[in-house]
């Protein structure tokens, strides 16, 4: 396995990486989470008798009851993948380019948006059809496993910096859900940025549900009396 140049022009030890790969149960958490800290992660593609490696800089998540997600309507012969459980690259064709996704829970996945190139790449990965050119992705890689196939996702050694989120792009559909994530300093990030605080620790629901969920809790707290006249009496459950 042929070492190739790291950031800052350093040899770097792929084959050491690959004792560091993220484990089965790093995608089998809440997927708006995983989105957040796949972030500094690099991915691996095989390409001759070496390999290409770039690093994470702005993913996108696809949650269950996403009506943007391909798994919205349940599993098919084109979505299969995301249902093949955590850790289980799906890749798709749309306007003629190719697009790479990784599965977390059943039915959810995160989109792999922009990279900071590690080794010589022959385009720029930046944008999810421009990083599918630039490792040689197609559909001949989708339903192939992140730690053991061609294509691979291993932790990464440099720092993370600051994290925005903010609405997904290239869809028609929950357009506005705040579920893109990038790294604010990269200059890899894909236009338009996303520019608003990311949550430390993402929560699984879907932005719809949260907000559903919010104001049925605020609506079943009013139609209760207060027993006492104490300030507490009645506050809203989660402010």
């Amino acid at each position: 396995m042929a070492d190739v140049p790291g950031r800052a022009g350093r040899r770097t030890d792929w084959a050491a990486r690959f004792a560091r790969p993220l484990p089965r149960d790093f995608f089998a958490r809440p997927t708006r989470r995983v989105a957040r800290e796949l972030l500094g992660a690099v991915l691996l593609s095989r390409r001759g008798r070496g390999w290409a490696a770039a690093r994470l800089v702005e993913t996108e998540a696809y949650v269950a009851g996403d009506p943007a997600s391909h798994a919205f309507r349940g599993p098919t012969e084109r979505n299969r993948s995301m249902f093949a459980g955590p850790g289980t690259l799906y890749v798709y064709r749309i306007h003629q380019v190719y697009c790479a996704n990784v599965a977390t829970l059943r039915g959810e996945a995160v989109l792999l948006r922009a990279a900071e190139p590690l080794t010589p790449l022959p385009h720029p990965p930046r944008g999810p059809g421009r990083l599918c050119r630039a490792f040689g992705l197609d559909r001949s890689h989708d339903g192939g496993d992140v730690r053991t196939g061609p294509v691979r996702l291993v932790r990464g050694t440099a720092p993370v910096g600051a994290i925005a989120a903010g609405p997904r792009v290239g869809i028609r559909r929950a357009l506005a859900w705040p579920l893109r994530y990038a790294e604010i300093a990269s200059r890899w990030v894909s236009p338009p940025r996303p520019t608003g605080p990311a949550p430390r620790r993402a929560s699984g629901a879907s932005p719809r549900s949260s907000r559903a969920g919010a104001r049925s809790s605020r609506t079943r707290t009013r139609r209760r009396r207060p027993s006492g006249g104490g300030r507490s009496g009645g506050r809203t459950v989660g402010r």
